[in-house]
This record gives structure tokens, sequence and C-alpha cells, in this order.
């Protein structure tokens, strides 16, 4: 089986002990890995159905990067540390900037950034 580079990434990072949305413990491995209890996992799948004004594409790699722990929250959960695409960088973000390339040229809404936005409607 093939992995993407966001699941290499955050095969790197270390398992979580507690749901980093809602601070729960987490007892199943496969939890522990992701950093998302069932019930956060499926509160976060719904917020991301909801959002339709961003290109599915952007959506799907947003919900990857929050399933496979690759969006962590650092303060008052509002703003998140994402990892990149290679897996060696990472970026700060929150639902109105991010601090990647395409972020700080602002064209565009990143990923990251509606990763931030799910998160934050779940």
């Amino acid at each position: 089986m093939r992995t993407t580079r966001h699941q290499e990434a955050t095969m790197q990072t270390t398992t979580h002990t507690h749901c980093l949305r809602c601070g729960r413990a987490l007892t199943a491995a496969h939890s522990a890995a992701a950093g998302y209890g069932p019930t956060c996992l499926r509160r976060i799948k719904a917020a991301a159905r909801r959002i339709a004004d961003h290109k599915p594409t952007l959506v799907a790699k947003a919900v990857d990067l929050i399933t496979l722990g690759g969006l962590i929250p650092l303060r008052a959960r509002r703003v998140f540390q994402a990892v990149a695409s290679s897996g060696s960088t990472t970026y700060k973000t929150a639902p109105q900037a991010c601090t990647c390339p395409a972020g700080l040229r602002g064209q565009h809404t990143c990923y990251h950034r509606i990763a931030a936005q799910i998160l934050l409607a779940a």
C-alpha cells in the first residue's frame, strides 16, 4: 500500500493521549494516532460536508490533514500548527490566515485554512 506525504508526515508525529478537539482521553490506538475520538471525527466530517464554498479537492485535503493528525491546536484552539505536504515544514494557520506560500499570496484559500474552519465549525 502506498502512503501519501501527509500520511508519512503524520506517522512521524507522536501519538496523543487526549482528543485535540474536546480534550477527552483517547483509548483506541487509531484514535490516539489521529488525535481525535470517534465522536469528534464524525463532527469534523459533518462540518466538512457543510462547507460548500470551497473546491471539493481542497476540502478533501483538509479532512485528510485533520484525520491524519496534521493539524494541532495551539492558542485558545483558534490558531493551529499544520504539517506541510512535504512533512518537513509546519505552518501556523487560522480560519483567517495561513503562513504557507499559498496563504501568504492570498489569492485563494489554502487547505490549511479550510481545515481550521472545519475544526472550528465541528
